[in-house]
């Protein structure tokens, strides 16, 4: 007997076949995501595969039924911290009800808007900080400074690196690693002057490949709507900004939502645009 379990998501559609049923006989085990209580669908599930005469069914495969069980118990508790997030979580004033009315899941619409909303905040912090990393990893590159003077430049980096990602991306753009670098900061602050040389070494090999430090300034909010635009893309939803020359002002429903989200009234759309735009031309490695 060629006896299979399948257990999958496809889409929006959660699915269970157990070896034994007739085509779509666990029919009433399927559920739509978009609307399920998937913690309780997980419970009638663990019920279904524990009753005897689906174990007798599931016998050739009864090694493996444990890891099945397991699985489903670990979905389960991953959606259930989902859900108890969602209520923690405040409702999005734009986010949220942008991609409900798309036909989004209201807890995953949730989850969604938090995101943006954090990485916009997120990615307008390292943007603030790159001129000083970038002088800091100049500075550094040139040896034989006073101690003092170093000591300053590797409290500035450590900061960046405990508190953003500004210093992960350079050495990730450059192609190299951080470890070692972050390593030999945290020496020098805890007195170790020996790291000094190396971490010049490292600081001059960066050197080629630090951005410009006078970049554009990005907002929180411009930078959720540049992430919204690259996710509406990946999913083959086209959005584009619209002028009304009557009201001249951008009235299309995503700039609109990113203004009540971040209760920026004057928030211009071009310039997440264009950075969406530039990343859509560049190829990927």
């Amino acid at each position: 007997m060629n006896a299979e379990v399948a257990f999958a998501v496809t889409g929006n559609n959660f699915l269970l076949t157990v070896p034994g049923d007739p085509p779509l006989g666990l029919a009433r085990w399927t559920s739509v995501m978009m609307g399920a209580k998937i913690p309780t669908l997980i419970e009638h599930l663990l019920e279904y595969v524990k009753q005897p005469a689906v174990k007798e069914r599931l016998k050739p495969l009864e090694e493996n039924l444990k890891p099945l069980e397991k699985a489903l118990e670990t979905v389960g508790a991953c959606f259930y911290g989902i859900s108890l997030n969602h209520v923690e979580t405040p409702p999005s004033p734009g986010y949220e009800p942008w991609l409900v009315e798309r036909g989004w899941n209201p807890i995953v619409a949730r989850q969604m808007a938090r995101l943006a909303v954090r990485h916009g905040k997120r990615v307008a912090n390292d943007r603030a900080r790159l001129p000083e990393v970038v002088r800091a990893i100049k500075f550094l590159a040139r040896p034989d400074h006073h101690h003092q003077s170093v000591s300053r430049r590797v409290a500035v980096l450590l900061a960046a690196w405990n508190e953003t990602s500004v210093i992960e991306t350079i050495f990730l753009d450059a192609g190299l690693e951080e470890f070692e670098f972050t390593r030999l900061l945290q020496s020098h602050a805890d007195g170790d002057r020996a790291a000094y040389p190396r971490l010049a070494e490292i600081a001059a090999s960066l050197a080629p490949h630090l951005p410009n430090r006078r970049g554009r300034k990005i907002s929180p909010a411009s930078a959720a709507h540049e992430f919204f635009l690259d996710a509406v893309r990946e999913l083959e939803l086209r959005h584009a900004y619209t002028w009304n020359d009557l009201e001249q002002d951008f009235t299309d429903s995503l700039t609109e939502t990113t203004r009540r989200e971040f209760s920026y009234p004057q928030f211009d759309p071009r310039p997440a645009h264009r950075r969406s735009q530039a990343h859509k031309k560049t190829p990927l490695n």
